[in-house]
């Protein structure tokens, strides 16, 4: 997949890696606002500095700029109206080529390429395109991309925030036993192209917010090659399973895991932090038991949509011995959940082992 992947990068994204030796238009941010596209152009050499001698095409038609004043180094904001021609874009998934008729070659500046295929995705409601750099480092190369941005800055300098997501998962042999140190790869790069798994299989990574082409490989053998795609301020969780065998002899008996909460349900209140944090605040207790030879363990309380709200470092000291942690209805940050159900799960050694429903009323 990835051969063929990159020959469409070849094609399809020449003039975002050649974008930075091109005088020309360049197409940093693009939104829909109220159903009528804005797209955020900066001027990298055109001169005289005026759009009239710059072009556009989409997938519906070709024009030139009306002749709008184009500032060197500034953002510069261009609708339909500002065309010769207007033009519509497609918002679900669309080519858009920029370029500058007075330069000395006939090749576009800015190559803008979204929708369903490739790499760049297309935004949702309330969401832009803004165009980010990945770095190869095999090759002395910086491509661009076009990521979900769900903080649009439309006319000024793009913020460090909204165009990221996280990348995680587990990956476990035939005997759903976790893998350590396999290889995951992916395209485009970020400066890096690999992460590998921990002890526990596990691996996590932020990304930009565009498509993957991702490689699972273990002992040099590529297993899985898949794509994933990231959305702003979110998680993708994916696990793995190779098609593997441990040659190392299972001593564990999984079936002694326990998990269990008291009260249940509980009850909690709209208080605060600290009082969260003192003895007298309700809570419940989520009590388990880990097998022997389990060499980490932790619990992992999940909402009804499958997201992680809260998790707890577990002793493993005392195997086959019920111990406990209080859970007050905060998450990870502190912050008070919803009332509704939660689901617990006891993890040892990156497998799961057992589970517990949980219901918080306030």
């Amino acid at each position: 997949m990835k051969v063929l992947l990159i020959f469409t990068i070849l094609f399809t994204f020449t003039f975002s890696f050649a974008n930075i030796f091109i005088e020309g238009p360049y197409a940093w941010e693009l939104q829909w606002i109220d159903g009528e596209w804005n797209m955020e152009l900066l001027n990298l050499y055109v001169y005289p500095p005026e759009l009239s001698e710059c072009y556009m095409s989409a997938y519906n038609g070709y024009s030139y700029f009306n002749g709008n004043s184009f500032p060197f180094d500034e953002f510069t904001i261009v609708t339909k109206n500002d065309l010769q021609v207007p033009l519509e874009i497609n918002p679900e998934g669309d080519e858009i080529i920029l370029g500058w008729a007075g330069q000395s070659s006939a090749i576009p500046s800015c190559h803008v390429y979204f929708g369903n295929s490739g790499y760049n995705m297309a935004p949702l409601q309330g969401e832009s395109l803004v165009r980010k750099p990945f770095a190869d480092p095999n090759y002395p190369l910086v491509g661009y991309y076009y990521c979900r941005d769900n903080t649009p800055t439309m006319g000024v300098v793009n913020d460090d925030s909204g165009f990221t997501g996280t990348f995680c998962g587990t990956v476990f042999n035939q005997q759903n036993e976790p893998l350590e140190r396999v290889l995951l790869e992916y395209f485009p790069p970020l400066n890096a192209n690999q992460i590998y798994t921990d002890i526990s299989g596990a691996f996590t990574l932020e990304m930009n917010t565009v498509r993957y082409d991702i490689q699972v490989i273990y002992d040099n053998v590529t297993y899985i090659d898949t794509m994933i795609s990231i959305a702003p301020d979110s998680t993708t969780m994916k696990n793995f399973v190779l098609p593997v065998v441990s040659t190392i002899p299972t001593t564990i008996d999984y079936n002694t895991a326990e998990l269990h909460n008291y009260p249940n349900p509980f009850y909690i209140s709209n208080s605060s932090a600290q009082e969260r944090k003192s003895d007298s605040f309700r809570a419940t207790n989520i009590q388990y038991k880990i097998p022997q030879n389990i060499k980490s363990a932790s619990i992992e309380i999940f909402n009804s949509k499958g997201q992680l709200v809260r998790s707890f470092e577990c002793s493993i000291s005392s195997p086959e011995t019920l111990q406990q942690v209080k859970w007050n209805g905060a998450d990870n940050d502190g912050h008070l959940v919803s009332s509704g159900v939660y689901y617990a799960q006891l993890i040892g050694n990156g497998k799961f082992l057992t589970k517990c429903k949980i219901l918080l009323l306030k």
